[in-house]
């Protein structure tokens, strides 16, 4: 749409002329969000993200005389565009690509989590090992306490096991296993 020929003050008139815009704008959701239209004038630019902005649409402007776009990048005030002119239609499709995307997004953050968690655990528990097999090899395993020697047993027969399932295997809470096992590595 040409504002230069409908002039910055067409834009008062209500949401018709918003809805004629967005018909001849362009826009990509494939990476984030992006919806803009091409204005000739850096005045009906300027005219536009006012308006815009009087609706919670917040807009910013790029380009030099000739080539001016108004842009929005956030989805929620592309949704506030669609909602104000009415197309229902394309809300709908957006808000299901954002829920998409936000299940497909807290399903990786999970999946890093477990990954990082399962991660973290492999590691304490080789070092724990390494330290426990060290003991053994000192003499100084039969030196412990028969709890501690339970502990370090159990510990090297379950390398892949939790905290939460060496506490059930050795029937004590998470702590107690916590605290026993600082105590081995301290003496390793």
């Amino acid at each position: 749409m040409n504002l230069k020929q409908k002039g910055a003050d067409s834009l008062a008139e209500g949401v018709e002329p918003l809805r004629n815009l967005l018909l001849a704008s362009t826009g990509s959701f494939s990476h984030g969000y992006h919806l803009e239209f091409a204005i000739e004038e850096e005045q009906a630019a300027h005219a536009l993200c006012e308006r815009l902005a009087e609706h919670d649409i917040f807009a910013n402007i790029s380009g030099a005389e000739g080539h001016i776009r108004v842009y929005i990048k956030d989805s929620e005030s592309i949704c506030n565009l669609l909602a104000l002119v009415g197309a229902n239609s394309s809300l709908y499709k957006l808000n299901d690509r954002i829920a998409m995307r936000s299940v497909r997004n807290v399903t990786n953050r999970r999946a890093n989590c477990d990954n990082a968690n399962i991660a973290r655990q492999i590691e304490t528990a080789a070092h724990q090992i390494s330290a426990l097999e060290n003991l053994v090899k000192s003499g100084g395993f039969k030196t412990l306490p028969t709890q501690l020697q339970k502990t370090a047993i159990a510990r090297i027969e379950n390398p892949e096991a939790a905290l939460e399932e060496l506490a059930k295997i050795l029937g004590i809470s998470k702590s107690g296993v916590v605290h026993r096992m600082k105590r081995l590595l301290r003496n390793s």
